[in-house]
């Protein structure tokens, strides 16, 4: 097994564990960068950070179910957003339903 495979295979075993990141579902999206999928208090995010750091991630996305989230994360390469979302807290966008036609900034 290539050095960069367990890498992964052991920062993802920590990330789906419950002593870890509690996500229920994660996946490499390119250059040492993951994205997974975590509950949150009242609703479901998708975290987007560096293989490795457990401290911080980069962004999240916020998405009002988890079937909502699982799917923007299954369809997602890595590549501008997620779909599906209805929130993004480091920008401030908000797209009522998931709609990017209704996204507005609110802080």
């Amino acid at each position: 097994m290539p050095a960069e495979s367990k890498v992964w295979t052991e920062y993802e075993r920590w990330l789906l564990s419950a002593d870890g990141g509690c996500c229920v579902e994660a996946k490499l999206i390119g250059d040492g960068i993951y994205a997974a999928i975590k509950p949150l208090m009242y609703h479901w995010t998708m975290v987007v950070g560096l293989v490795g750091d457990r401290m911080s991630y980069e962004d999240r996305w916020c998405f009002e179910t988890r079937q909502m989230a699982e799917q923007g994360l299954r369809e997602w390469s890595g590549e501008g957003e997620p779909v599906g979302w209805h929130r993004n807290p480091r920008t401030g966008r908000r797209r009522p339903g998931g709609n990017p036609a209704k996204e507005y900034v609110a802080f």
